[in-house]
């Protein structure tokens, strides 16, 4: 939990927050409230899973 889901997963997406702030794709509450949710799944009962996947796009 604490290499993978905190120090790579976690970090990465908040790693972007103002990013995502600044384009408007998110609000500061909302963000706030999925990153808390995301440190939930790394405590006691939790569960965490993430799937890799390739996009593709034609314009």
């Amino acid at each position: 939990m604490e290499g993978f889901t905190r120090k790579t997963f976690i970090a990465m997406v908040e790693g972007v927050r103002e990013e995502a702030l600044g384009s408007g794709l998110i609000d500061g509450a909302s963000w706030e409230r999925g990153i808390a949710a995301l440190y939930r799944t790394a405590e006691s009962g939790g569960t965490f899973c993430y799937t890799f996947f390739k996009g593709i796009g034609i314009k």
